[in-house]
C-alpha cells in the first residue's frame, strides 16, 4: 500500500539538533511539531543518542570503520604482547 508519502531522510546534524532542542526546551511534543516530525520519531532518537553517545547518528559505515580501527588496534597490542612473551620464554630458557 502506498500513501503516495516519500520517506524523509534527516542528517545526522539534524537529528542531534532536534534532540538537544528538545532537553533544551524540555517540551518534546513543540520541538517535533516545529520540526514537523512525529514525537514517536524524536523520542527514539533521544533513546539512541542515550543508548550510543556520540556514535548514536554516524551513519553504519562510519560505525563500522571505527570498530576496525579498535580491532587493528587490539591486534598490534596481542601481537606485541606475543612477541614480548617469546622473548621472556626464550630468555628464561637461557637462564636456566
Amino acid at each position: 500500500m502506498n500513501t503516495g508519502k516519500k520517506q524523509r531522510k534527516f542528517t545526522p546534524e539534524f537529528k542531534l539538533n532536534a534532540v538537544l532542542e528538545s532537553y533544551a526546551t524540555g517540551n518534546a511534543s513543540a520541538t517535533a511539531a516545529r520540526h514537523n516530525l512525529h514525537i514517536t520519531q524524536l523520542n527514539n532518537w533521544k533513546k539512541q543518542l542515550l543508548k550510543e553517545g556520540e556514535k548514536a547518528f554516524l551513519p553504519a559505515r562510519s560505525r563500522k570503520n571505527e570498530d576496525e580501527r579498535k580491532i587493528e588496534e587490539y591486534e598490534k597490542v596481542i601481537g606485541r604482547l606475543t612477541v614480548q612473551n617469546e622473548i621472556l620464554k626464550k630468555t628464561k630458557e637461557l637462564l636456566t
